[in-house]
């Protein structure tokens, strides 16, 4: 006989919509009424407007692991996930300068365009260390040249609105990404695979070039994600970053792991109501990393319960 599948009690469920409401950044709070309760989208674009810099790029800690006010790919890539979470149309002003921000960033490679992450100024602000670029090219060699992560995220949100980019450039950088993919991720690379986990499953990008994304992932996946607690306590390949509905074409190989993976986030929400993120600073910038972990609470217990919905773990929702 084949047990119910544990689900987040209301009582549980209760604590982590307080933890949000009531602690939790007003960005997570408006995209949890939103998502959950029919608040309205207008609401989550007022809170994320806040992030937006008069040059249209988005920074002021919109991803707390880097504190910099500056416009950057990294504030700017959150932002377009947020927007594409909330379809908006390609009229919406927010997106059309945060387009227009990106395509003046782009910068032209010898093996293709990429987006750096971080502009050299934002060094001087408080950040995580696999920020740091004291040293110039520092934060390329740590990220692979930034021709997966972040291009195949971007890439890929920027297929729901295809006309906001010149014509040919899109699917330039989809071509250039996909290549870049097939070379071959380092099994390390956490971020790595889940930005091409994206780009392989977002229904926009032509078949002709996630398939193959897809089908490499689909192998290398099962022996390089987390599958024990030890595992999901550490920073690592999460199964259910990549693979976060139950319709994803990467669920069927990660069967197993992504069951465990459930287990562990149902089981390790804190007594306040939050997840925790399962990373730190490691001492570097001491008086800063309390607030940054704070928000990423906020980031987390989000993710968590629209992870644990969508994969009909929400007990009576």
């Amino acid at each position: 006989m084949t047990l119910p599948a544990a689900r987040l009690s209301p009582e549980a469920y209760a604590r982590a919509r307080a933890f949000l409401l009531e602690r939790g950044r007003p960005l997570e709070a408006a995209r949890f009424r939103h998502a959950f309760e029919d608040g309205p989208a207008g609401d989550v674009l007022d809170t994320l407007k806040a992030y937006q810099n008069p040059d249209g790029g988005f920074g002021r800690a919109l991803e707390p692991d880097h504190r910099a006010p500056q416009s950057s790919t990294l504030a700017t890539s959150q932002a377009l996930r947020v927007l594409h979470d909330l379809d908006v149309p390609a009229t919406e002003p927010l997106l059309a300068d945060a387009v227009a921000w990106l395509r003046s960033h782009l910068q032209v490679e010898e093996e293709g365009s990429v987006w750096p992450f971080l502009p050299p100024e934002a060094e001087a602000h408080p950040h995580a260390p696999w920020w740091n670029q004291a040293e110039p090219g520092e934060l390329a060699r740590t990220f692979g040249g930034f021709r997966v992560n972040p291009r195949a995220e971007i890439v890929a949100l920027l297929w729901r609105w295809p006309d906001l980019l010149p014509e040919g450039l899109l699917s330039l950088l989809t071509v250039e990404t996909r290549d870049a993919v097939l070379e071959g991720l380092d099994p390390g690379d956490v971020n790595g695979h889940h930005v091409a986990a994206m780009f392989a499953q977002t229904a926009e990008v032509p078949g002709l070039h996630r398939e193959p994304v897809l089908d490499y992932l689909d192998d290398v996946l099962p022996s390089r994600v987390s599958r024990t607690p030890q595992d999901f306590a550490a920073y690592g390949i999460n199964p259910l970053s990549a693979a976060p509905t139950p319709a994803s074409p990467l669920a069927r190989p990660l069967e197993e792991p992504l069951a465990a993976a459930l287990t562990h986030l149902l089981t390790s929400q804190a007594e306040d109501g939050s997840w925790a993120p399962n990373w730190s600073w490691g001492g570097q910038f001491p008086d800063v990393w309390p607030r940054a972990e704070r928000e990423w609470r906020s980031v987390r217990t989000l993710e968590a319960l629209l992870t644990l919905r969508a994969w009909g773990r929400l007990e009576g929702l």
